[in-house]
C-alpha cells in the first residue's frame, strides 16, 4: 500500500467497541493483538493478502457476498442470493423455488441466468491524488486504463468521506450454474415473519458454480467451457461453534451511515423511510393479489416480492430503531461537541461552519424529494418502462465519446446491458405491470403544484384520465417483445422513435426530467465531496478512537463473538437453536412447511455426525455481534482457525439502525451454521457428490 493509505488507515475519529467495525482487509494487522486476545489461531496478516488464503477465496456476486469452496469452483453462498437463478428457472410446471434443485452431475448445472457474475478481488491501490482533481471524468479514466487488459472490473470507490479514492480490480466470471438449493421449507423457512427476528431456523444456502473458457480466462456461457479453478478455497467445517468463539466474516456490506449530519439522518427519519415503506407496502399488496390464482404471475413477480418485503422489514425496523437509539439527537450531540472543539481551539477554526454548510446544501437538494420520489417508483412499479428507459437512455449515450457517456452506459456497460434485457423477459407481466404503474400515476397526481411531473400530466390530460392513458400506453407498445427489445438495443434515437411504441415514447417524455435529476444530483455530489472531507478531519481532530470507513460496496472484514442477548426486560435470547425448533415452528403450510424428509430424519433422530456435543442437537443458526449490513448476506463465517463455519444471512430486528449507529448490548447478525447445511446435504437432500467434492464426509449414503 502507498504511504496515503497507510496515513488514513492510522487516523482516529469514533470509539469503537469491540466487535464494532468494517474494517478494510489493510486494516487487520493493526488489529493483531485484539485479534489474538480473542481467540485467533492464524496470522491476522493474512487478511491484508488479498490474492491469499483466506481472503483470495471469498468473493462477490454483485449485490451478495460468497466463497469458493472446492478446487473446481464451487461457491457458496446464501439461498436468497441464489434465488435469482432459481426464478429465471422456475416454471409452473418444474418450480424449483419451491421444490428445490440439485444437480448430480456437471451436465446437470443450470445456467444461472443472463448478468450473473462472480467477481474475484485481486488487487486494490490508492489512486487519491488522481481523482480528487477531476472525480468524475479522473473515475472514467482510472477504470478504463484498469479494464484494458480484459476479463476484469475495476471500480473507484470513495472512503472515509471522500478522504481517500481506492480502485479495486476484480476478476470477472461471467457463466455462473445453479448447482444446488435446497426446498424453500428450509431456505426460507420461516419467510418474512421471521425475517429479521430471532430465534431463526432458516437454511439460508444455495450453490453455485464458476466456469471460464477452456484457456482459463473469463468466458460467455457456453457447453464447452471447463470449471474455473481458485488459487484458494475455504475449508468447511463441520466442527460447530460454541458461545464465546470468535468468527471473522469476510465480505461485501453495501451502504452504512455513520459519518452523516444530523439533519441528513433527520430527513431519512421523517421522510425516506417512512415513504419507501408505504409504498414498497402498497405495491406489494398489488403484485401478490395479481398472482393469487395463477402461478406463472407468481413466478415473474417471485423476486420484485421478496426484494420489497426485505427492505420493508429493513426500513421498518430501522425506523423503530431512529427512536430507540435516538439516532438524530446523537448526531446532534456530536455536532455541538464539534462546534465546542472549534470554538475552544484556535487551530481548529478553518472548521468553523463546515456542518451548516452540507446543512444548506442538503436543504437545496430536498427541494422537489416528493416529486423525485413518485419519479423513481414509477421506474420500479414498471419493468416494462424501465426496459423502455433503459433503451431510449442508451440511444441517447451511444453517439458520445465513451468518456463522456454516463457511467453505466458506456462500452464496458453494454453486454451488461444486454443480459438485462434478456433476463427481464422472466419478470415482464403486463397485467401485473399496469397495475403498478397505475397507483404511482395516482401519486403523482397527489403531487403539490411545484412538484408536478409535467409529462405525467400533460398524458393524462390528452388522453382523458389516468386510465384511459393507460389503455393507450399498454395497448400501443411491443416492449415486452425480447426479439424487439434486443433490436432496439442497437438502435439511435431517431429509429427507435419510428416504432411508434407507447412505452418508448412515455420514457421519451420522462427523459427530461431524469437527466434534470442526474445533473443535480451530481453537481450536489461534487459540493459535497469538496465539504465531507473537511468534516471527518473535523471528527478525528475533536475525538480519539479507531476510525473505519462507512461501508461501501467494497471488500470488509469484521469480527466478534458468538453471543445471545437481552431483548427486552426479563427475556434473554440464546445465542443457537437447534432443529427441534424446527419441529416446534412447523405448521405444515405457508412459510414453517419443512419439507417431510426433513422432519422424518429430525424425528427418527438421523443425526449422527452432526450432533452438538454441548446442545445436544443437530445446531441450526447462531448469533454474534459482528458488524455487518445488507450486500454482508452470503459473507462466510470463520473459525478461529480461518475455517468456514457458517454463512451470515441477516441481522435482528432490535438491530436494525446499527447501518447508523451499533449498540453493543443487542447489535447481533444471523448465521446458518454450517453444521446444519452439511447435515441437510447429506441425512435429507442427498447432495454427496457435493460433500465429496468439498473433501467431507458422507455418512448416510443409500
Amino acid at each position: 500500500m502507498k504511504k496515503t493509505l497507510i496515513a488514513v488507515l492510522a487516523l482516529v475519529t469514533t470509539n469503537a467497541f469491540a466487535a464494532e467495525g468494517m474494517w478494510m482487509p489493510q486494516q487487520i494487522p493493526q488489529l493483531a493483538d485484539e485479534l489474538k486476545k480473542m481467540g485467533l489461531k492464524i496470522d491476522p496478516n493474512r487478511f491484508a493478502d488479498l490474492t491469499g488464503d483466506p481472503m483470495g477465496a471469498v468473493i462477490s456476486l454483485g449485490g451478495c457476498s460468497a466463497s469458493f469452496v472446492s478446487p473446481d469452483g464451487l461457491v457458496v453462498t446464501n439461498h436468497h442470493c441464489g434465488f435469482g437463478a432459481l426464478q429465471f428457472n422456475s416454471t409452473p410446471q418444474r418450480d424449483l423455488i419451491t421444490n428445490g434443485f440439485l444437480a448430480k452431475t456437471r451436465d446437470e448445472e443450470l445456467a444461472a441466468g443472463p448478468g450473473s457474475r462472480i467477481f474475484v478481488t485481486t488487487n486494490i491501490e490508492d489512486v487519491t491524488k488522481r481523482v480528487v482533481k477531476a472525480l468524475d471524468r479522473a473515475t472514467k479514466q482510472l477504470v478504463e486504463e484498469c479494464e484494458k487488459p480484459g476479463g476484469v472490473r475495476c471500480r473507484v470507490a470513495s472512503f472515509f468521506e471522500g478522504s481517500q479514492y481506492l480502485r479495486t480490480t476484480q476478476m470477472e466470471i461471467r457463466d455462473v450454474r445453479l448447482v444446488y438449493a435446497p426446498a424453500l421449507g428450509v431456505g426460507d423457512f420461516g419467510g418474512e415473519t421471521d425475517n429479521w427476528m430471532w430465534p431463526r431456523h432458516t437454511g439460508d444456502w444455495s450453490y453455485l458454480r464458476a466456469y471460464v473458457g477452456k484457456d482459463g480466462k473469463p468466458a460467455d456461457y457456453s457447453k464447452d467451457n471447463a470449471p474455473f479453478h481458485p488459487t484458494h478455497i475455504l475449508k468447511v467445517s463441520g466442527e460447530g461453534v460454541n458461545p464465546g468463539d470468535l468468527v471473522i466474516v469476510a465480505g461485501y456490506p453495501g451502504r452504512t451511515f455513520r459519518y452523516r449530519t444530523s439533519a441528513e439522518v433527520a430527513n431519512m427519519q421523517q421522510y425516506t423511510y417512512p415513504r419507501t415503506i408505504k409504498y414498497a407496502t402498497d405495491l406489494n399488496n398489488i403484485l401478490r393479489e395479481m398472482g393469487k390464482n395463477n402461478k406463472a404471475v407468481e413466478i415473474a413477480n417471485a423476486s420484485r416480492i421478496k426484494g420489497n418485503d426485505n427492505l420493508l422489514k429493513n426500513y421498518t425496523g430501522t425506523l423503530g430503531g431512529f427512536e430507540k437509539f435516538g439516532i438524530v439527537t446523537q448526531r446532534q450531540h456530536r455536532e455541538n461537541d464539534l462546534a465546542a472543539y472549534v470554538k475552544s481551539h484556535t487551530d481548529a477554526q478553518k472548521y468553523a461552519g463546515i456542518v451548516d454548510q452540507m446543512s444548506k446544501l442538503e436543504q437545496e437538494a430536498l427541494a422537489t424529494q416528493q416529486r423525485d420520489a413518485v419519479l423513481q417508483w414509477l421506474f420500479r412499479s414498471s419493468p416494462m418502462l424501465s426496459q423502455a428507459n433503459t433503451l431510449y437512455r442508451l440511444s441517447l449515450e451511444r453517439p458520445k465519446a465513451d468518456i463522456d457517456r454516463n457511467q453505466g452506459f458506456q462500452e464496458r456497460d453494454w453486454p451488461r446491458i444486454g443480459e438485462g434485457i434478456a433476463r427481464s423477459q422472466k419478470s415482464l407481466e403486463p397485467q401485473s405491470d399496469r397495475a403498478g404503474l397505475r397507483y404511482f400515476i395516482n401519486e403523482s397526481q397527489k403531487l403539490p403544484a411545484n412538484q408536478r411531473i409535467a409529462a405525467v400530466d400533460e398524458l393524462i390530460a390528452k388522453n382523458g384520465g389516468v386510465d384511459k392513458f393507460l389503455d393507450q400506453l399498454y395497448g400501443n407498445t411491443k416492449i415486452a417483445d425480447l426479439a424487439l427489445r434486443k433490436q432496439m438495443q442497437t438502435e439511435t434515437t431517431a429509429q427507435l422513435m419510428t416504432h411508434h411504441d407507447a412505452m418508448v415514447d412515455f420514457a421519451a417524455a420522462l427523459s427530461p426530467l431524469l437527466l434534470e435529476n442526474e445533473r443535480k444530483d451530481k453537481e450536489f455530489a461534487g459540493a459535497m465531496s469538496r465539504l465531507r472531507p473537511v468534516y471527518m478531519e473535523a471528527l478525528r481532530a475533536s475525538s480519539g478512537g479507531r476510525v473505519y470507513p462507512d461501508a461501501n460496496g467494497t471488500l470488509r472484514v469484521t469480527f466478534g463473538k458468538v453471543v445471545g442477548y437481552t431483548p427486552k426486560d426479563a427475556v434473554v435470547y440464546a445465542p443457537q437453536t437447534t432443529v427441534s425448533g424446527i419441529l416446534q415452528k412447523n405448521t405444515g403450510s405457508g412459510e414453517f412447511d419443512a419439507p417431510k424428509n426433513e422432519l422424518d430424519a429430525i424425528r427418527a433422530n438421523k443425526t449422527a455426525g452432526y450432533v452438538d456435543p454441548q446442545l445436544g442437537e443437530v445446531p441450526v443458526d447462531f448469533l454474534s455481534d459482528v458488524d455487518t449490513t445488507g450486500g454482508n448476506s452470503g459473507s462466510p463465517t470463520l473459525n478461529a482457525k480461518g475455517e468456514l463455519c457458517g454463512l451470515l444471512f441477516d441481522g435482528t430486528y432490535e438491530s436494525l439502525g446499527s447501518d447508523f449507529v451499533v449498540d453493543p448490548n443487542i447489535t447481533r447478525s444471523i448465521h446458518v451454521d454450517a453444521v446444519y447445511m452439511l447435515w441437510v446435504m447429506d441425512a435429507v437432500d442427498g447432495a454427496h457428490n457435493l460433500l465429496q467434492e468439498m473433501g467431507l464426509p458422507v455418512r448416510f449414503a443409500k
